[in-house]
């Protein structure tokens, strides 16, 4: 007999074997008791946590001629001819290969017929997002009012690509990852039935690995076991998933921390020998240091922290060396860095390139802004300089007549140049212009929505902004200091959205979102107000017959 995957063998049979994802499964028991089945639903969740198993179990349990609870029996006629395939009104469909117009056309046929043996037909249609346009048009009708014997079960890990036509004909149940002791202790009992024991931290490392997929979880420990060990290790682990050796990423960290850039590269080295991919080794890197994170923030902060004692000891030492400043921005550059590997042609030069920006004592984030922006500035003042002299006469050319020269006193009117960089510097510094811009009050309960959903690299980049509501309603998000690759991050329209998000949430409304740098807050801080350096230009342009056209 052929060998059957651990995760077939031990897919749940009734919907008390189901490991977590209580609110869903007590929702369907009730509407099989209570005799109100709906007539479709959408399963939504990503890989591994349930989805089609519950679907299956649900559609043998409402078919079932003797159910337990709301449960199937599994022991009668129609439940074995579900299990066994041999009953044809339960029909699983592949959308990702079964995507067209003719498909859904099959089915809108097929459902005018009633069911053969069972009670409901019921149709499971897979991946469902992955439906054409035309394919989804052609099922609107039938999923709206299909006959009162059929029933749909709709599963997807993008629920966000479905029509909101669809979305709004059907009960909508959303999966929840599963938690790390769910899985761990599903694995334990499976690693007993196969007669094998499984070191704890090892059993640790594979629910950490599978990020809340059971079938993940399963199927690691499936391909550990076949290894023909008695006894399953922690190494043996990260061998078999890929993953670098602790060691390595330890390496790595602790040479970041003491800005040790020729421990790093080697680290880099015995990574490639090894024949790691630089991909899951900079992920690893970036859960380290954000542990670290989680240590130095201390408090409730802790509990998010799931390692052995072990583990925890290299991180803790680093605690005591490196700022929590620091350790947010190798958190940035890691995660920049990981999204280069993805596509990078040679992720080893830019693994290494990180490493080096990241143990040098230049700052990782630089921005030439600042050095453009005064450049234009000197050069303005050079020309304004040159326009007054001409004007007063002093080098103007026979038969050139200087237009409408200025008065004479206008420059020693004007202040000096360091006193204009006190003004600019003294409208940047905090009120930008004595109470034209009031902080939001709730933007802390805004960052604190945004580590509660888990968006954690948001989170991180707004730690240190601040942020007002302009007078069009517009919410700006100040970034402080010359962290170009910050304000970059936040404007991305992912980013915009978790912001936006939370923000409605917090406020009770909806509000636009702008993300700026603090030293470009006099373009913003009062919309009335004529920008400087503009009105020079154009004085610059009238004084001298230049014709000017300004764009934004």
């Amino acid at each position: 007999m052929a060998h059957m995957a651990l995760y077939r063998k031990w897919r749940p049979m009734t919907f008390e074997d189901v490991i977590e994802q209580r609110h869903i499964v007590t929702t369907l028991k009730n509407s099989i008791k209570n005799n109100t089945v709906s007539h479709a639903y959408l399963f939504c969740g990503t890989r591994g946590t349930g989805k089609t198993t519950l679907a299956k179990i649900f559609a043998r349990a409402i078919n079932c001629l003797n159910p337990s609870d709301g449960s199937p029996c599994n022991e009668c006629l129609t439940c074995k001819g579900i299990l066994d395939g041999s009953v044809i009104d339960v029909i699983e469909i592949d959308a990702a290969s079964n995507n067209g117009v003719d498909d859904v056309r099959e089915i809108k046929e097929a459902v005018m017929y009633v069911p053969a043996v069972t009670r409901y037909k019921v149709y499971i249609i897979d991946e469902v997002h992955m439906l054409s346009t035309g394919a989804f048009n052609a099922l609107l009708k039938t999923l709206e009012e299909p006959p009162a014997n059929v029933v749909f079960i709709l599963a997807t890990t993008e629920p966000h690509k479905l029509p909101a036509t669809i979305l709004s004909r059907c009960q909508r149940f959303d999966f929840k990852r599963i938690t790390n002791k769910g899985i761990e202790e599903r694995l334990k009992d499976i690693a007993k039935d196969c007669g094998v024991s499984i070191e704890d931290d090892a059993i640790r490392l594979i629910a950490r690995i599978s990020e809340g997929g059971m079938r993940d979880a399963i199927s690691l420990l499936d391909q550990c076991i076949t290894i023909g060990n008695t006894e399953i290790t922690h190494k043996e682990v990260i061998e078999i998933s890929g993953l670098s050796a602790a060691e390595a990423v330890d390496s790595f960290a602790k040479a970041i921390v003491n800005k040790d850039a020729h421990i790093a590269l080697n680290a880099i080295k015995d990574a490639m020998e090894e024949g790691r991919d630089l991909k899951p080794f900079c992920n690893q890197l970036i859960m380290w240091f954000r542990n670290l994170m989680l240590i130095k923030t201390g408090g409730e902060a802790l509990s998010l922290v799931d390692l052995s004692d072990e583990e925890l000891r290299p991180i803790k030492e680093a605690a005591n060396i490196i700022d929590f400043d620091r350790t947010l921005k190798v958190i940035q550059e890691l995660s920049e860095t990981e999204s280069q590997l993805r596509w990078a042609e040679n992720p080893r030069i830019i693994m290494e390139v990180t490493a080096v920006k990241l143990c040098s004592d230049v700052p990782v984030y630089t921005s030439d802004s600042d050095d453009v922006l005064s450049k234009f500035e000197l050069r303005l003042r050079q020309i304004e300089e040159r326009v007054s002299q001409i004007q007063q006469g002093v080098a103007i050319k026979p038969g050139h007549t200087a237009k409408k020269a200025r008065p004479a006193n206008l420059d020693s009117e004007k202040p000096s140049q360091n006193e204009e960089k006190k003004i600019v510097k003294k409208s940047k510094e905090g009120d930008s212009g004595a109470g034209n811009i009031n902080k939001l009050q709730e933007w802390p309960e805004v960052i604190e929505y945004i580590r509660s959903q888990n968006k954690m690299k948001v989170y991180a980049y707004l730690l240190d902004t601040w942020c007002f509501i302009s007078k069009d309603g517009t919410a700006n998000v100040v970034v402080q200091g010359d962290d170009a690759l910050k304000k970059t991050v936040l404007s991305r329209n992912d980013s915009l959205d978790v912001i936006k998000n939370a923000l409605g949430n917090v406020l009770g409304h909806e509000t636009n979102v702008k993300v700026i740098e603090e030293k470009k807050m006099d373009t913003v801080s009062n919309e009335n107000e004529a920008d400087p350096v503009l009105e020079r230009i154009k004085q610059l342009a009238s004084d001298n017959n230049i014709p000017l056209n300004i764009e934004e």
